[in-house]
């Protein structure tokens, strides 16, 4: 077995203190607070930076997703598992670090502060180890998952920063704009490799739609919270919470709501693009017409 397979030196590090830390780590990896970090974020701090930080983290975790699928790389063997989330998935590249690099790397490259580089650098390193330590992952499963997080941030902050993709992109108009989303979703979803239970994230995929829809009808202005520091907070708590719920409601939906002759992925996929835009929309209307100045 290779080194970047062994996983008999993981046990040799485990306390009971350390177990619970690396899986409250472990935690910061997975979808639920992944979302719900995003609208906490786009309501209180900027609706830009994390309507972005929202199209680059779906972006890569769709990617992860389907490599995932692709290459079909099986887990450590269950004996060294201490994380029973990870149902059926695959172990190459792993979605933690992908996602960790993605997200924490582009909120310090938007900040552009030697702290919050550290800061990123740290969280990033912790959530990558807790797959290792948790036995989930090997060293090879996490250093794919980082080297293709480097790769999607570096592309992704190299798009924002060229003038002609800037110009490709306001050339093809708010409704160009949606019909190649659209189309590029429709690709992806044909093509994902299908097997089994595994098939492609189609809600997941819908929400990056429903973001895109919603910055446009949001004339991409920033969220602007009434009230001083301590209300913004409560305010933007509040509507996370709400986030939460939608986010609960929208992914079960499909299954009771699902019209007759309907495609399950239409459905789907609808759901998706309604939480994105009740999260980047509609919420933010809602709380302009609160009684707080």
């Amino acid at each position: 077995m290779s080194l970047m397979n062994e996983m008999s030196w993981v046990p040799d590090l485990r306390t009971p203190f350390l177990n619970s830390f690396f899986d409250i780590m472990t935690l910061a990896g997975y979808p639920t607070f992944l979302i719900l970090l995003l609208a906490f974020g786009y309501l209180f701090f900027s609706s830009r930076s994390f309507f972005h930080a929202a199209i680059l983290m779906t972006a890569a975790g769709l990617l992860n997703l389907f490599l995932k699928d692709w290459f079909q790389d099986p887990r450590p063997a269950a004996e060294f598992a201490l994380d029973p989330r990870t149902g059926d998935s695959y172990g190459w590249p792993s979605g933690h670090a992908q996602i960790a690099i993605v997200l924490w790397g582009f909120l310090a490259y938007e900040i552009g502060q030697r702290w919050a580089y550290i800061a990123a650098a740290v969280i990033a390193g912790l959530i990558c180890f807790s797959r290792l330590y948790l036995g989930v992952h090997d060293i090879g499963d996490v250093l794919g998952g980082t080297i293709i997080g480097v790769a999607c941030l570096g592309a992704y902050i190299w798009g924002m920063n060229n003038a002609s993709v800037r110009q490709r992109v306001e050339a093809l108009g708010h409704a160009g704009v949606l019909l190649a989303l659209l189309a590029v979703h429709i690709i992806y979803i044909v093509v994902y490799p299908v097997h089994g239970a595994h098939v492609a994230p189609v809600w997941f995929v819908g929400t990056m739609l429903g973001w895109v829809v919603a910055r446009q009808w949001m004339g991409h202005s920033e969220v602007a919270l009434p009230g001083g520091f301590i209300v913004r907070l409560f305010i933007a708590s509040g509507a996370t919470f709400i986030a939460f719920a939608l986010l609960y409601l929208t992914s079960r939906a499909p299954a009771r709501f699902a019209l007759e002759g309907t495609p399950d992925m239409v459905v789907n996929y609808a759901f998706g693009m309604i939480y994105a835009i009740a999260i980047a929309w509609l919420l933010p209307r809602l709380i302009a017409h609160l009684p707080i100045r």
